[in-house]
């Protein structure tokens, strides 16, 4: 087959700018290489020849042309990194019916990354590297990861610095090292042997230059270099320790307060440049013996700062009030030894020590009525205490001759190991205290070793506790009531007051009796209180008949209590029974026949207005014998409805016994109008409830004798004689209403309704009901309902001019027959009188007349 002929182009790197040059930044992701030549046919085979520089890199797949006569060939980027600040040359050959044909030369300048990181060494600060800080470990050179880095690629290292002599060192600790995986992921690090600094001078200058070969046919390409100065002699600058628990303060520097410290203190030790390898050695000196422990040596592990140490609190509490000082020394991985600065520290003498205490006080107060035996001396446990420290107990106070008196309750006692984890718990003698002075101040005092010896001269003391004592009371019996029988007094003989008498074995005129009457309500009365007496050997306490009667049916609490110098005696407690005053009148009501008399006749027909009820006692002039100002009095009546319901009347709307109504009585008015809602003929009982002690509730009330009356109520009446009403006459099915009743014009001929006829004295007056007005005899009867707007037991009324027979009928609301009055004529002039069975009530009545008559002067009995 003949050879290819076609016209191709050299290639073109897309990215390149018009000079052939590229910046190598914007290759990171590849670049792309165009291929353009005209006749190009999408089965054109194009094949890039992108120079390989000996790499293992496998060629770039070729890839097929299309009709437009252009295609773009990817680039990767680590095949751009083979020529990095280098000419790279490159062609296309295309294959087309397996021929080939290769076109021009292309070219294009890569330029080096701009952004090459500058080579480190780890941990050199400030430009310098220090050898001392590197905890004898070797120096790291570091390469950050940088911009198309590739396990194809080499470094070289070079370390130029002068020895101690003067001459100048050249090292070269590295040589084509190869990148790796990690290298590109981490940044490039490797360890240059410690030996290699130490041989140089110390304080001189150390240049280091890092070069990376991007590949095989590439020269080396350097890193920024890094110059440092380099430092090799040992050193170590210590600061003192710190005391974890210690505040500096103005005045006296560093300051330990032993409440901080109750679990132990903490030395803490931090400096610059520690090292895992480091030992470091704390010291705290204080006091002989427990004051200067001995301390562990310990090492920092990897990443820590700082060291902190643990001190007992037996190292704090065996320097109270003195100064510790604390030091640590240092010993590096390379022998050397450090000795850091002193740091003294003042330890304060312990406080918030807790106050002693004596188990049954109350307080600040030793009671010995409130108990038996010996009493508890007692003391929290506190801190820094530990077994076998030796205590001290002792009470301090005044005789009853006023002069000084102390005892010991403990002497340089160990302390036991129940006490450490209850506290202290010993007994002080009840005969010892006894001879204290009553109701005078005593103090319990304490102290404690802590410096693990057992003598006074270095005892602690703790705060004193201050008591005042009260010696056992008088043992006192109840009061007595003069007027009583051991606890049960009959009212009527209190009705004067009472006499409450106190007397007890020991009285004396140095004491004060203070009597308290308690009444029902809690509340005591008021008493004057009054000096005991040894002749005649008891006191008397008048009580006023009113607090007397206030306990009526009641228990009053009667004790008493004696006061001495310093103390106070309650006595035991009476309760006195007091009864129910008799000897009650009986309320009455004026207007009964006869007025206060049991079973008289309360009459609403011999009386006008209200009734009224008084409660007054002529045999003692007031309204009771026991009547008091401010005391509840109630009057009520019960008696029935006309329906047999009970029915309760209150008389006494405000029950407050005023001072006008203890000397005149009560008297309350009784309503006509409650009366009158009362059955005819029905019991009426009247009640007079009082309660002496102004209680508002009738609950526990005195009740007086009730009066037992028979109350007679005259019937309810209304009238109907259509005075006043206008003439009105309908035909049926009409109807007219007036106050009374409702007149239904029901049916039948003619007119019915409202009108005047010529008077019949007494019967027909004025306006009447009139029937079949004006046709004598009607045809057909008419029928008239007349629609009660009430209910009545009784009806009567007056009928005139009747000639031909006529019926009245009288219902019940709901429609039942009750009866019926039939007119025939004669009497021509008289009376209907009709009245409802037992138990019923009229509603409506139905008239039944073919007759020109009159219905006049209608009374109905309610």
């Amino acid at each position: 087959m003949p050879k290819l002929l076609l016209d191709l182009p050299e290639p073109t790197l897309v990215e390149a700018d018009e000079n052939g040059r590229v910046d190598s930044l914007t290759l990171l992701d590849g670049g792309n290489v165009s291929v353009c030549y005209d006749d190009m046919q999408a089965t054109d085979s194009i094949t890039l020849n992108w120079p390989l520089a000996g790499s293992a890199y496998p060629p770039i797949p070729p890839q097929n042309g299309n009709d437009a006569g252009c295609i773009n060939i990817y680039i990767p980027a680590e095949y751009i990194a083979l020529w990095l600040d280098n000419y790279v040359l490159f062609t296309y050959t295309v294959t087309r019916n397996g021929d080939d044909q290769t076109s021009l030369q292309g070219q294009v300048w890569i330029s080096l990354p701009s952004n090459l990181p500058q080579v480190q060494i780890l941990k050199a600060t400030d430009g310098k590297l220090d050898l001392s800080l590197l905890c004898c470990k070797d120096p790291i050179l570091y390469i950050p990861s940088w911009a198309f880095a590739d396990t194809i690629q080499t470094i070289d290292c070079y370390i130029g610095g002068i020895y101690p002599d003067g001459s100048k060192a050249r090292l070269y600790p590295f040589e084509d090292e190869p990148v790796t995986d990690e290298d590109i992921r981490l940044g490039w690090r490797r360890a240059i042997p410690r030996e290699l600094f130490q041989q140089l001078k110390h304080d001189s200058e150390l240049f280091v230059l890092a070069s990376v070969r991007f590949s095989r046919a590439t020269p080396y390409r350097s890193f920024p270099s890094l110059v440092l100065t380099l430092l090799t002699e040992p050193h170590l600058e210590l600061s003192p320790p710190d005391l974890k628990e210690a505040a500096h303060t103005e005045f006296d520097g560093w300051v330990v307060n032993p409440i901080n410290t109750v679990n132990g203190a903490h030395i803490t030790v931090g400096y610059e440049g520690i090292c895992s390898g480091d030992t470091v050695c704390p010291k705290s000196s204080g006091t002989p013996g427990p004051g200067t422990p001995v301390l562990e040596c310990r090492q920092p592990v990897e990443g820590e700062t700082s060291l902190v140490f643990a001190v007992s609190p037996l190292a704090i509490r065996a320097n109270f009030e003195q100064t510790i000082t604390l030091t640590y020394g240092v010993t590096r991985c390379d022998g050397s030894q450090w000795s850091s600065p002193e740091r003294r520290v003042k330890v304060l003498g312990i406080t918030g020590l807790p106050k002693s205490n004596i188990e049954q006080s109350t307080g600040n107060r030793l009671d010995l009525n409130t108990f038996r035996g010996d009493a508890k001396g007692v003391v929290p446990i506190w801190s820094y205490a530990i077994e076998l420290d030796c205590c001290w107990m002792w009470v301090t106070g005044t005789l009853e001759d006023g002069s000084d008196y102390c005892f010991y309750v403990l002497e340089a006692e160990p302390l036991k190991a129940a006490w450490l984890h209850d506290g202290v718990d010993t007994p002080i003698s009840r005969a010892k205290l006894q001879k204290l002075a009553d109701c005078k101040a005593f103090e319990l005092h304490f102290a404690a070793n802590f410096d693990g010896q057992c003598t006074w001269e270095t005892a602690v003391e703790f705060p004193v506790r201050t008591f005042s004592i009260e010696q056992e009371a008088l043992t006192l019996p109840p009061p007595r009531v003069c007027e009583a029988v051991d606890d049960q007094l009959t009212i009527w003989n209190g009705r004067d007051g009472v006499t409450v008498r106190v007397e007890y074995e020991r009285i004396s005129p140095h004491q004060t009796i203070q009597v308290k009457w308690i009444k029902a309500d809690g509340t005591s009365l008021p008493l004057e209180s009054k000096p005991g007496n040894s002749d005649p050997g008891y006191v008397d306490f008048a009580i006023p008949s009113e607090a007397v009667i206030q306990g009526a049916g009641k228990t009053i609490l009667i004790n008493y209590i004696v006061t001495s110098t310093c103390k106070l005696a309650p006595s035991k407690t009476l309760g006195l029974k007091i009864s129910v005053p008799t000897r009650l009148p009986t309320p009455v009501v004026p207007e009964a026949t006869p007025p206060a008399t049991q079973g008289g006749i309360l009459d609403l027909q011999t009386f006008t207005g209200d009734a009224h009820i008084t409660v007054y006692d002529a045999n003692f002039d007031k309204a009771w014998w026991f009547a008091f100002e401010g005391q509840n009095a109630w009057l009520r009546v019960v008696g029935t409805l006309e329906s047999g319901a009970p029915h309760t009347i209150n008389v006494r709307m405000d029950p407050r016994v005023i001072s006008e109504e203890v000397d005149n009585g009560l008297s309350a008015v009784l309503l006509r109008s409650e009366l009158e809602k009362l059955k005819d003929h029905s019991p009426l009982t009247v009640f007079c409830e009082v309660t002496t002690d102004g209680s508002s509730s009738a609950t526990g009330a005195v009740r007086f004798p009730s009066l037992e009356l028979t109350v007679i109520v005259p019937p309810k009446i209304r009238y109907e004689n259509f005075t006043g009403q206008p003439t009105r006459l309908i035909s049926a099915g009409a109807s007219i209403s007036i106050p009374t009743m409702n007149i239904r014009f029901l049916s039948g001929p003619g007119k019915m309704g409202i009108s005047t006829y010529p008077s019949t004295p007494g019967m027909l007056e004025g306006q009447a009901l009139v029937f079949a007005d004006g046709l004598g005899q009607a045809p057909s009867h008419q029928r008239v309902r007349l629609d009660l707007t009430f209910t009545c037991k009784r009806v009567k009324c007056a009928y005139t001019w009747n000639h031909y027979p006529t019926t009245v009928s009288f219902y019940s609301p709901s429609g039942g027959y009750l009866g019926a009055v039939n007119l025939n004529g004669s009497p021509l002039n008289s009376w209907i009188d009709f009245s409802a069975p037992v138990g019923s009530v009229i509603g409506y009545i139905e008239i039944s007349s073919g007759d020109w008559m009159y219905f006049d002067f209608f009374t109905f009995w309610l």
